[in-house]
């Protein structure tokens, strides 16, 4: 059987599998010889993505996410060989979709963003001019995708919860998922990533909503390294920031956030999702060991930083 193309229809897991099957037909072997950044040797087989979720930008994306069952850790494979040929957005396909599920994708859409916006400079990254990076880091480009879709993430996700068949809600929410996925794509995701890989494993949260629950604390651990961005965010979701301070303003972002969080459905906690705390020693030994999010993100995290992170999640 020889296809002349693969079609990725669904959720980003169908669409990370649709890449997969790409990448073996084209070239063979097994998952795993591919694994890591720029392993991929030359160009797959065509692949057309169509999601029906708005969420995790799949359809744009260099990335491929699965479960690795022997680390119980999910694993990146990422290349600029996996970015699809086209993709088709179509909004009415997302009506079906569960209103979880419409949630959560939300969730993990406005996480891609704003990590993508937050990123350390290309400038600030340990790399010779002519080095290729798993994620470039913030640039002007991923800038206003990541603006594009934080500011259509905060005019309707709230409203596509309470409206699913308001297609206008859901046209926004589709633009603002392909959009995150092409800023975080060409620029960052960071250490919300890195810490939910081995939690969503261990307690079988999907990845919006493990991003979800962790984003605030994220964001609060970064504050004090972007400010400044966070005001800008803030005003991005629509907080009324014309009179407040950039310490106000900043702090807003965040409190927007966990409001955005709460309507989503998403539990507060750690706790709330089936964690128990002799967990989260091990969540941080596996995050800081994905060194291409650690590298990305505004503070450069110790293990300590991660466990605190997880300790006040929890």
């Amino acid at each position: 059987y020889n296809p002349d193309v693969i079609i990725g229809l669904g959720g980003g897991s169908n669409m990370d599998l649709a890449k997969m099957t790409a990448l073996l037909h084209a070239h063979g072997g097994c998952p795993e010889d591919y694994f890591g950044f720029d392993q991929v040797p030359g160009p797959v087989t065509p692949l057309i993505c169509i999601p029906t979720t708005a969420g995790t930008g799949s359809e744009v994306s260099h990335a491929a996410v699965l479960t690795d069952t022997k680390s119980d850790l999910k694993v990146s494979t990422l290349s600029r060989h996996l970015r699809p040929a086209l993709a088709l957005v179509d909004p009415e396909l997302t009506l079906t979709c569960p209103a979880h599920v419409t949630a959560e994708s939300g969730m993990d859409a406005l996480t891609h963003a704003i990590e993508a916006f937050t990123a350390r400079h290309p400038s600030d990254l340990a790399a010779s001019d002519d080095e290729d990076l798993p994620y470039p880091g913030k640039n002007p480009m991923a800038d206003a995708f990541a603006e594009k879709a934080i500011r259509l993430i905060g005019k309707h996700l709230e409203r596509v919860i309470d409206y699913p068949d308001d297609i206008k809600a859901r046209e926004g929410m589709a633009l603002a998922a392909t959009s995150a996925g092409l800023a975080f794509s060409n620029g960052a995701v960071a250490i919300v990533h890195a810490l939910e890989y081995p939690m969503g494993v261990a307690l079988h949260c999907s990845h919006g909503q493990g991003n979800g629950l962790l984003l605030p604390y994220v964001m609060r651990f970064n504050l004090s390294a972007r400010k400044e961005t966070f005001a800008k965010i803030a005003n991005f979701l629509g907080c009324e920031t014309n009179n407040l301070s950039v310490d106000q303003a900043a702090n807003a972002a965040i409190e927007k956030v966990e409001s955005i969080k709460k309507k989503a459905g998403i539990p507060g906690r750690i706790r709330n999702i089936g964690g128990n705390r002799e967990q989260l020693a091990s969540f941080a030994d596996k995050s800081i060991q994905i060194n291409r999010l650690m590298d990305i993100n505004p503070i450069q995290p110790s293990r300590e930083d991660l466990l605190s992170i997880l300790e006040s999640a929890y």
